[in-house]
């Protein structure tokens, strides 16, 4: 994985990936932020999962009212 802000890099001592630790002196996390096609999204999980959880009942009730 690249990282341009060269978060995600390699310990050869530890030989482990050192992962992203998401920020924490920031609001929005520098690689959400830079993203140029903004498909990296930042967002509480509660947030996320309610909306998908609407966006398929909604998909279910637009195809039982079709038949």
């Amino acid at each position: 994985m690249v990282c341009p802000f060269g978060i995600i890099s390699q310990n050869n001592h530890q030989r482990r990936i050192v992962k992203c630790d998401r920020c924490p002196e920031r609001e929005i996390p520098a690689c959400v932020t830079a993203c140029p096609t903004a498909a990296l999204v930042y967002r509480e999980v509660n947030q996320e999962s309610m909306e998908k959880r609407q966006s398929v009942l909604a998909q279910l009730q637009s195809s039982t009212t079709q038949s």
